[in-house]
């Protein structure tokens, strides 16, 4: 019995001494997961400037003092507002008023380039650059080319082309305004042309229309053009009208610009 006693003494003592080590040994350190970037953190709202092109070609024009005119077409397509800080032409024959200078996201404007050919006998190319608080972009060169060398304009040997009949439409003024008025073009090439008018001033022009869209080789067809019923022809006309012709696969060929003068008192 004694001896019974002393065995559960001891394992008892034994139990104890357990339990006390096993409290004893340090738990294992979990280690703290890595801190990830929120899901709703902060966006990045940018202004962007976008063009719709960035450069444009008047062709072959007539030589003497006249403007030509074009209007570059820009959106802002950021997520944060823009603001058009400068409009800087390179050269002191143009000019290039902007429609508006603050755009919201998803707003449109333009600038209109307006070009004074007084002088140019030759092929040139000018450029309008703009500034802006776009970070990507924060200056955009804007570009035009016209060609005022008539020797390259009448040599068919260069590839087909295309001449209008009179050179530049003068409109007249006061009491000898025309609001309607139409223009010949003639191909003086034998080779068949597609034409298109792909760009004609708006704010002074209702219509520059062609009778036909195709030319035959030697051929000739009528553009008819009308002013804007709401134009005010105290002022002087500001205005051009532009014709590509096309070839049979769909190419470019060549190209004109008919300035448009008149108006004013």
């Amino acid at each position: 019995m004694r001896r019974l006693w002393t065995v559960a003494i001891v394992v008892a003592l034994a139990g104890l001494i357990f339990a006390q080590g096993a409290t004893a040994i340090p738990k294992k350190a979990v280690p703290k997961k890595a801190e990830q970037p929120s899901q709703t953190a902060e966006k990045q709202y940018n202004a962007k400037i976008t063009f719709d092109e960035e450069s444009f070609n008047f062709g072959f024009v007539p030589q003497g003092n006249t403007k030509l005119i074009h209007k570059f077409h820009l959106k802002n397509t950021g997520t944060d507002t823009l603001r058009i800080t400068r409009v800087r032409p390179t050269c002191g024959c143009t000019a290039a008023p902007l429609e508006k200078k603050v755009l919201a996201p998803g707003e449109e404007t333009y600038i209109k380039v307006i070009f004074r050919t007084r002088g140019y006998k030759r092929r040139t190319t000018k450029a309008v650059k703009v500034m802006s608080n776009d970070p990507n972009r924060p200056i955009v060169s804007l570009r035009f080319t016209a060609n005022f060398d008539t020797t390259r304009w009448n040599d068919v040997s260069k590839g087909p082309r295309i001449k209008q009949d009179p050179l530049i439409l003068d409109l007249g003024k006061g009491d000898k305004f025309k609001s309607k008025a139409t223009v010949v073009i003639r191909n003086l090439s034998d080779k068949k042309l597609t034409l298109k008018v792909v760009d004609y001033t708006d704010d002074v022009l209702k219509e520059a229309k062609l009778k036909k869209t195709t030319l035959k080789g030697n051929g000739k067809v009528k553009l008819q053009v009308k002013v804007r019923d709401d134009y005010d022809i105290n002022k002087p006309v500001q205005a051009s009208i532009t014709i590509a012709a096309y070839d049979k696969s769909g190419s470019e060929v060549t190209r004109i610009t008919i300035p448009v003068v008149g108006g004013g008192k």
